[in-house]
């Protein structure tokens, strides 16, 4: 499932609406999600992290990675590192 993270967040989001983004991983997450950051300069590591932290403690740091694409996203490196963790091996 293709998400287009400004349609379903706008253009002013906080830590908090990572909730509703998370919702529409789970539900989706079996058959894999593409996360689309296009329209955002950059996206805080705070809630990239608030955003995976509860998904990489339930399914773990490879599965999540498998099963996520991000898309668009200025700070790819920052997503790397919390998905990942602060040493990574996998390339963009």
């Amino acid at each position: 499932m293709d998400i287009k993270v400004k349609e379903l967040l706008g253009s002013n989001y906080s830590c908090e609406d990572a909730i509703v983004l998370k919702d529409s991983i789970i539900s989706n997450i079996e058959s894999g999600v593409a996360l689309d950051f296009d329209g955002y300069d950059r996206v805080s590591s705070t809630f990239l992290t608030c955003l995976f932290s509860d998904l990489i403690e339930k399914l773990g740091r490879d599965y999540v990675f498998r099963h996520i694409d991000v898309k668009n996203l200025t700070n790819y490196s920052d997503y790397s590192r919390v998905v990942l963790g602060t040493t990574f091996k996998y390339n963009n």
